[in-house]
């Protein structure tokens, strides 16, 4: 978010909704919905309080798969363990470092996160996650392992695990350029280099492995510069980052926030008063960066809504957006590289406006398929895509004979349909594990099986022939 001053959203849930409710008829219990179902809300008191809450980012622990969301809050941030997305647990809480602000912003590396804030003075603060693993008594208070003041405030703070360094951007060094720190012991945080070709408002850093020869295997900055547009940047050698290339395109306001997708060909990005400035829809731009010293604006996706847009990520084929006013946007990325529109979840059902209120980000990377969403008033959004399929539960889904299950959700008994035989059946979590198998099933078609000892939540129905075809469906258990 860019930096101006305003107001706290207000609180348009006022309770925390304990269950998990599906899209239907397109609402989720108060919320306008498409494809996307709601499974629990944490509101900001319930999360720590403050003033607003802001962005977010996720955690897995490696050893137990169990995952965690990072909420940004006015005054500090909230760990809140989501591996049960319909009952999250606030489980630690970091204080701001010195004072409240409306920004805070937080990164992942090597099982530590990275905070940083506009917050005069607040440096990167560094705290070691494991910590939250062995909490009895919740929410408890995580001191940081490390402190770097190479940098009082920051608006953002940029990971690249790969090379194991994280990127300072907007503060009050380098002009609010790039500000490089090694990382790759969090312990002890070095400064590494700093750029000050432009003042940078958010990034996107990764090894680069696309396809323009010329810079294979260099590690590339993609930088949201504001009213300076975008900026790609080598900065394998932090002591001599180098501009690699430019680029603006027609109604520039203020560029915001982008991301690359998996074949690093081509960067979708947003602008962040456009809406405002010239009476635009919410836009995603589209460029194509195949040639990293010639960037070409291939255009832009236009939503059917009117509200400023913010972060968004991708995962796969899909771009997750979230547009303040009008909640998180998912789009398919077609061949052709432009965008159509496949769900949506609106946190703030009572306007569409270009305020700067509602959602702030998201988080869709959980391997469970769960998405996090941050809302700047009401608090902490967990949502999931009934058409996801964790890797854990199944690689991918065979074509032909299906498996099916009704009613859906279900509270008691549940029937199932669509494949004649099993020899194997079981019910997985939605991190793959196991919660019970069936042995040497008769037959599938009519069968009923009694799901009423399960807690509420999302199951995996997963059923496998003699012949080794394997079938997956999905179960939605409500109380």
């Amino acid at each position: 978010m860019i930096r101006m001053s305003l107001l706290a959203c207000a609180l348009v849930a006022a309770t925390s909704m304990h269950a998990q409710t599906p899209c239907v008829d397109g609402f989720a219990g108060d919320y306008p919905c498409e494809g996307l179902d709601l499974l629990s809300v944490r509101s900001l008191e319930e999360l720590g309080g403050g003033a607003n809450g802001n962005d977010c980012w996720g955690w897995v622990d490696p050893e137990s798969d169990r995952e965690f969301v990072l909420y940004g809050r006015s005054n500090g941030l909230s760990v809140v363990e989501v591996t049960d997305p319909v009952n999250p647990v606030f489980v630690a809480r970091v204080p701001t470092a010195t004072v409240q602000s409306l920004w805070r912003d937080v990164k992942v590396h090597d099982n530590h996160a990275f905070i940083v804030s506009e917050a005069a003075g607040h440096g990167m603060q560094v705290v070691d996650l494991t910590e939250v693993l062995d909490v009895e008594l919740a929410p408890a208070t995580l001191t940081p392992v490390a402190v770097y003041l190479g940098f009082g405030n920051a608006h953002n703070i940029v990971m690249n695990e790969a090379s194991g360094h994280a990127y300072g951007v907007g503060t009050n060094t380098a002009g609010g350029g790039l500000h490089a720190v090694d990382v790759n012991d969090p312990t002890s945080p070095m400064v590494a280099g700093t750029y000050d070709g432009a003042y940078t408002h958010d990034a996107q850093v990764v090894m680069y492995e696309g396809p323009d020869a010329d810079h294979a295997g260099q590690e590339i900055a993609f930088c949201f510069n504001g009213s300076a547009g975008v900026a790609i940047v080598d900065v394998t050698d932090k002591t001599d980052m180098q501009l690699v290339s430019s680029f603006n395109y027609t109604q520039s306001a203020y560029t915001h926030q982008g991301w690359l997708n998996e074949d690093q060909t081509m960067v979708y990005f947003n602008d962040e008063l456009d809406e405002q400035g010239f009476g635009n829809g919410t836009r995603t731009y589209i460029a194509d960066v195949s040639d990293l010293d010639n960037p070409v604006v291939l255009g832009f996706y236009e939503a059917d809504n009117t509200s400023v847009d913010h972060n968004l990520y991708l995962r796969g084929n899909k771009v997750y957006a979230s547009n303040y006013m009008s909640g998180l946007r998912v789009s398919t990325i077609l061949p052709n590289g432009n965008l159509e529109p496949y769900a949506h979840f609106d946190v703030r059902p009572d306007s569409d406006t270009t305020s700067f209120y509602g959602t702030w980000s998201n988080y869709p990377y959980f391997p469970s398929g769960n998405i996090a969403i941050s809302c700047r008033g009401v608090g902490l959004f967990m949502v999931s895509d009934p058409n996801f399929v964790p890797t854990a539960v199944s690689e991918s889904l065979p074509a032909g004979e299906t498996l099916d299950v009704y009613p859906n959700p279900a509270r008691g008994a549940v029937t199932l349909s669509g494949m004649g035989s099993a020899e194997r059946m079981r019910l997985l979590n939605l991190v793959g594990k196991e919660v019970r198998p069936w042995q040497r099933v008769p037959g599938l078609q009519g069968l009923n099986v009694d799901v009423s000892d399960l807690g509420e939540g999302i199951y995996f129905i997963q059923a496998e022939t003699g012949t080794g075809v394997l079938r997956t469906t999905r179960l939605v258990v409500q109380k």
